[in-house]
């Protein structure tokens, strides 16, 4: 009874890894389930043993993904690093996943994030969770003195948060392009800076 199991968890894998493609390319609304189907090398009625319906799939993709996404978040706020050091390491999480993963992270900028039907017709907490971490990560750190003291950890998390959308916006539509890793990590270096520095340049 395990073969038939991992098989069927394997297909349903091999789905969802089709329709990110897919999503990427073409939106949820300008996808069929036979382009999934196809994508996928599976007979279309197996999509539907395993989702009802594509905007199944798009959730299982985000409650899968995102899932991990945090997981990832609350392993960074609880590694006894500097405040610097865990700030890195968020900047280069969002730019390598986009860089490695850009079919997953455009279907998640376009068809998630930044849609207001997906969600308004799902449970706002489950977005919110990814918040929390990253307030804990400035709070420690204003507690320490890495950030000043007078700093909302609250609204610091949704300008951090805000900043790091809108890059990824920008790779997603092709305004900001980048053509290899060495234009990423100059990217991930300008952000950790900004963040961390600001724009105003030290008085002369």
């Amino acid at each position: 009874m395990a073969r038939p199991t991992r098989r069927g968890a394997a297909t349903r894998e091999r789905i969802i890894e089709a329709a990110t493609e897919v999503f990427a390319r073409r939106g949820v609304h300008g996808t069929r389930v036979a382009d999934i189907a196809e994508r996928a090398g599976v007979a279309y009625g197996l999509v539907y043993h395993h989702f009802r319906n594509k905007e199944e799939i798009l959730s299982a993709i985000f409650a899968e993904r995102w899932a991990q996404y945090v997981a990832y978040l609350e392993d960074v706020a609880g590694m006894p690093l500097s405040f610097r050091e865990r700030m890195g390491k968020l900047v280069h999480f969002w730019v390598e996943t986009y860089r490695v993963e850009t079919d997953l992270m455009t279907v998640m900028i376009n068809e998630i994030t930044r849609s207001y039907e997906f969600l308004e017709s799902h449970d706002i907490t489950a977005v919110l969770v990814a918040f929390d971490p990253i307030e804990r990560i400035i709070a420690e750190g204003r507690e320490s003195g890495q950030v000043r003291a007078t700093v909302d950890a609250r609204l610091a998390t949704y300008a951090v948060l805000g900043v790091a959308e809108m890059v990824l916006t920008g790779y997603v539509i092709g305004s900001l392009p980048r053509s290899d890793q060495a234009a990423y990590a100059r990217d991930e270096a300008q952000l950790l800076a900004l963040l961390l520095d600001g724009l105003s340049a030290p008085p002369s």
